[in-house]
């Protein structure tokens, strides 16, 4: 842990476009041997879920309102995550991910959005069970609406948790800049959209109403909170991907007993070819 922070820190460590195993992006955290068909059935899965979620999203409200909503960018996101991760898998199933340095695009596209995605779900469906969800409104909704908001507010984040549990993809802290960056990009957005004399589907002044920026102070609290809301949750999700390495690392992970536990000592005549 020392060493890590010891450790200097260099522009492509900021960026998605290096990493010390290539390995990471495509097996899973809890399976011996190198093959990444698991991770790619668990991809496929949870592709289907997110594109099923996000399909019924589109029919359900087919209007151009539906691209000014929070939710439906971190459903976007999700779903994009979980297709490129397949991607992923799909191309390291066939051998077609090269060697190197430097990760191929697709791979440092998937881990940009992994770092997003991930985050960004989890808020939308924090802020939403805790500043917008009204349950008398709820009980006046049909069953299919109810399920739609589920999903979209609590299904959604289930698969950005299932990937950072089960994959073994890194979660690294000098990244936080990109979710929280895609957080305050929305923040500015729904100003501008404020500005622009922009509505929502029923006429309003404002996407949301904890967001209506003709009251400034409250929007800039709600902003402040939400941003610092989700650093700690980056933080929790990075405990989070550490200890899923630590665990799988000392429990599943562990060296073939077939071959020694450290290489010879070259220098000992034991070691000498």
């Amino acid at each position: 842990m020392v060493k890590c922070f010891r450790k200097s820190i260099s522009l492509s460590d900021l960026w998605v476009t290096s990493h010390e195993r290539l390995s990471d992006f495509y097996l899973t955290s809890w399976q011996r041997g190198d093959s990444p068909v698991p991770m790619l059935v668990i991809r496929l899965v949870l592709a289907v879920i997110a594109v099923g979620i996000f399909v019924w999203s589109l029919v359900n409200s087919p209007t151009p309102y539906w691209l000014i909503y929070l939710t439906n960018w971190g459903l976007l996101l999700i779903t994009l995550l979980t297709l490129c991760g397949t991607t992923v898998s799909l191309f390291a199933v066939c051998k077609r991910i090269p060697d190197g340095d430097t990760l191929p695009w697709y791979v440092s596209t998937y881990w940009l959005l992994y770092n997003i995605a991930t985050t960004v779900a989890i808020v939308i469906t924090g802020l939403y069970w805790i500043l917008l969800y009204n349950p008398e409104q709820k009980e006046q909704e049909e069953a299919s609406q109810f399920w739609l908001d589920l999903s979209t507010h609590g299904f959604n984040s289930c698969v950005a948790f299932i990937e950072i549990v089960m994959s073994r993809t890194p979660l690294r802290l000098v990244h936080i800049y990109q979710p929280l960056g895609v957080a305050l990009w929305y923040a500015a957005f729904s100003g501008i959209y404020y500005a622009a004399g922009g509505t929502d589907a029923m006429g309003n002044r404002f996407i949301y109403e904890i967001l209506d920026w003709g009251q400034g102070g409250r929007v800039a609290i709600v902003i402040a909170a939400s941003a610092a809301g989700l650093i700690l949750l980056y933080a929790i999700l990075w405990s989070v991907a550490l200890g899923r390495d630590k665990i799988s690392i000392s429990l599943i992970r562990t060296t073939s007993l077939e071959l020694p536990l450290t290489p010879p000592d070259r220098h000992s005549p034991s070691g000498m070819v």
